[in-house]
């Protein structure tokens, strides 16, 4: 199915953008002219519907919609329209200008914990409205919980699932172990009749991955996965973070239950459940405020009084008191005034013990957070220091066109655009940071935890076969890549070919096609997040044409990194120049191309296919300028052609 430009028509339609690209169809953003009202419209191609004659799946695609179309809840994505064009069936819907949950799953501590209970607690609200009209989603995971940009919580693609979701063998076949199958229940890989548990178990498996930051059974192929999910039981979340709470593991327990009589039986059970987390978080939010009003020092008594402003009334309770009257003598026995002495004395000293035991009951603050932490100002005659500059210093002052092309030596392309070797970027002073003084006696632990060097670089790229394989697919041609942050580098078989985002198929982007048959190697990194390796199987036994890997990268500390842009011009390999000024200058890397003059119409520059080339035109007096240029066979072009002015400084 080919991909309409903006300004053609689907139905009554008109097509504004491309919103996402898959297997199954093209997402748009559209506009519906007798409304007056954007719409994102998903077009559904027949002949990836297989199985069935056109006619039973345009019969029974049209039910579907039409239940879905039934559902109208503020955390449900609207159905408006749906009908046939052009061959390719098409759901009109309601525009959610926001981010899918994959946006915010990007480290376990992305979202507090009461925002993560929150998104659940709407997707189960949503589910709780569909179940009882007998609409069964059949495909909850991240990438359809959308949060709109009021945080309203809105779940999209009901009724499309029966359509979009894969049986056990096509998965074996193709090799699709990531998106829907981890969120999959067990009945539903079984092929069972499913009903609301089967998507209160995949919703189950996305607040554990919420409160914990991995997935419940992290399988590193699909058999493995289908293995975990039939019969093996989730890790215990408080084994993964420690601070959750309580109730969280028999929660989980119960939600992700293999047989379906021994979860909730509705979603008002599972929100009940989920209620369980919340008022643990509330209790111990109430406790922490109490401990801290506790250790609250009290206000000083002898402190004067600031003078009241001239433009607030003074309210009665400070008016000067009246004169006071004439003492009055009252006998009192000496052993009265005496006890109420010691009454407020213990009242005092009951108070300063509960303020200790709070202090010492009270969780140390670690990690990096700690360590960060400023500290009292120093006494004036302490010499100053300056302490080895922490990663913060770096982010403060970024390299603007530190160009992120690490790999190992070996790795180097013979051809133009080898990518150099690169770690993460040297930590160093700026302008803007300033010498610390020397600390005094207490302060030792966080200044000498602050001071110490930045974290090595990241390892470079390997083929070694031993290393951990997160994940293995099948494909007999190409992949797609996309992962969260989208700025993910990517190595094939230890060569640096680009970010993910330079290779999903959208926005100008193209499949990563693989150059040979066999297995081939590929990582997937960034400054601050653990890496991950894929295993890629190409062969004529593949399965389909095209594999999709989508991935989020676990974040273990903070990082800077540079963010590239998209790539400027695609090619089949030559690019032809025309830059002003005419003595500028075009480098990869470490390596000088030459004047940008001499890669004219007549002599283009040839780069080496299969990655994306970032180019850098620089001249004296003028700001650099970065230039990405992505060489592939099916780039559609066979020449690309750059035209910029630099900027003079």
């Amino acid at each position: 199915m080919s991909v309409l430009p903006p300004g053609s028509k689907l139905g009554r339609y008109e097509i504004t953008a491309v919103i996402g690209q898959g297997a199954m169809g093209v997402v748009y953003l559209a506009h519906d002219p007798e409304i007056d009202r954007p719409v994102a419209l998903k077009t559904i191609r027949p002949e990836a519907l297989r199985g069935e004659s056109a006619a039973e799946v345009e019969q029974r695609f049209l039910k579907e919609a039409k239940l879905a179309g039934r559902l109208q809840h503020p955390n449900v994505v609207t159905v408006y329209d749906v009908g046939r064009d052009r061959g390719d069936f098409f759901i009109a819907m309601e525009y959610v200008e926001g981010h899918p949950l994959t946006r915010y799953l990007v480290g376990a501590d992305a979202l507090p914990l009461n925002a993560k209970i929150g998104i659940v607690r709407q997707t189960a609200e949503a589910l709780d409205h569909a179940h009882e009209r007998g609409v069964v989603h059949r495909d909850i995971k991240p990438g359809n919980i959308l949060i709109a940009k009021d945080g309203r919580v809105k779940v999209t693609d009901f009724g499309i699932a029966r359509f979009t979701s894969a049986t056990t063998s096509d998965l074996t076949r193709t090799g699709h172990m990531i998106g829907s199958p981890a969120y999959m229940s067990p009945e539903q890989i079984r092929g069972e009749k499913l009903d609301g548990r089967s998507d209160l178990f995949s919703l189950g498996v996305v607040l554990y991955e919420l409160l914990t930051g991995t997935r419940p059974f992290p399988g590193e192929s699909i058999t493995t996965l289908v293995y975990q999910i039939l019969h093996t039981e989730p890790r215990d979340p408080r084994e993964i973070k420690a601070d959750l709470p309580a109730a969280s593991r028999e929660v989980i327990a119960v939600m992700l239950a293999k047989q379906p009589e021994k979860r909730p039986e509705n979603a008002q059970a599972f929100l009940r459940e989920l209620k369980r987390i919340e008022k643990f978080q509330r209790e111990s939010e109430m406790t922490r405020r109490a401990v801290a009003v506790a250790a609250t020092p009290a206000p000083r008594t002898d402190a004067p009084a600031p003078p009241p402003r001239a433009d607030v009334p003074t309210p009665a309770s400070a008016l000067p008191p009246p004169p006071p009257a004439a003492p009055t003598v009252v006998a009192s026995s000496p052993s009265r005034g005496w006890r109420a002495i010691a009454i407020v004395a213990i009242a005092v000293l009951a108070a300063v013990l509960f303020a200790v035991y709070a202090l010492w009951k009270a969780p140390v603050p670690s990690g990096p957070e700690a360590a960060v932490a400023p500290t009292a100002a120093p006494a004036a005659t302490a010499a100053p220091a300056t302490p080895a500059p922490t990663a913060e210093v770096v982010a403060a002052e970024p390299t603007p066109l530190t160009l992120p092309t690490p790999g190992p030596a070996a790795a180097a392309d013979a051809v133009v655009g080898a990518p150099r070797v690169a770690g993460a970027p040297a930590a160093r002073p700026t302008a803007r940071s300033k010498p610390s003084p020397a600390p005094r006696e207490e302060e030792k632990v966080a200044v000498m935890a602050s001071a110490q060097p930045p974290p090595p670089p990241p390892p470079a790229a390997s083929n070694d076969r031993s290393a951990r394989i997160d994940a293995t697919y099948s494909t007999r041609r190409a992949v797609r890549f996309t992962s969260s942050p989208e700025q993910a580098r990517l190595y094939v078989d230890g060569r640096y070919v680009g970010i993910a985002d330079d290779w999903d198929n959208r926005g100008g982007g193209r499949e990563y096609e693989f150059d040979k048959p066999g297995s081939h190697i590929v990582r997937m990194e960034l400054p601050g997040y653990r890496p991950k390796r894929f295993e890629i199987d190409v062969g004529p036994d593949g399965g389909g044409d095209s594999v999709s890997i989508d991935e989020e990268l676990d974040r273990n500390q903070k990082l800077p990194y540079d963010k590239l842009p998209a790539p400027a011009d695609r090619t089949t390999g030559e690019v032809e120049f025309n830059v002003t000024p005419s003595e500028a200058v075009i480098t990869e890397g470490d390596k000088t191309l030459g004047p940008a003059s001499s890669f004219g119409p007549g002599s283009p520059l040839k780069l080496s296919p299969g990655t994306v080339h970032d180019l850098t035109l620089t001249a004296p007096g003028y700001h650099p300028k970065l230039v990405r240029i992505l060489v592939a066979s099916n780039a559609g072009r066979d020449r690309a052609k750059i035209s910029e002015k630099l900027k003079k400084e």
